[in-house]
């Protein structure tokens, strides 16, 4: 009888044990989401980083550029634009023979950068002479 109270005690201190190290994983992740910036100047937006946000991939990688019927098309980030379009915040503003300029609308102020073809894609970069 003892050893029956016993194992029913055990059985519930490893439960309680086991809930509390599932509280404080779950505490811990939520806490490591919204931390505050250790760069902020004094004074400055007290707005916590959301390091989700921040893991977003914001690269631009052009892997090749054509031309069909006098029109450029490029590729990007595995996307075929052409003159006018957009891949995530960047405009396409001009397809060259080696590159494409692109705008960043989060920046209307801001002149368009010229990104070039990736040497190393698998895409040929296929242009006519002009």
């Amino acid at each position: 009888m003892l050893i029956n109270k016993l194992s029913r005690l055990c059985g519930g201190i490893a439960l309680l044990i086991t809930l509390l190290i599932a509280q404080f994983s779950v505490a811990i992740t939520v806490h490591a989401k919204t931390l505050s910036d250790p760069m902020r100047p004094p004074g400055k937006s007290d707005r916590l980083v959301n390091t989700d946000e921040s893991k977003v991939d914001t690269s631009i990688n052009v892997t090749a550029v054509f031309k069909k019927n006098q029109i450029f098309y490029a590729v990007v980030n595995n996307n075929f634009l052409e003159k006018g379009q957009k891949v995530g915040a960047w405009r396409v503003t001009e397809i060259t023979n080696s590159g494409v300029f692109l705008k960043n609308e989060n920046e209307p102020e801001a002149m368009p950068l010229r990104f070039l073809v990736n040497k190393k894609s698998d895409f040929k970069k296929q242009t006519n002479n002009e």
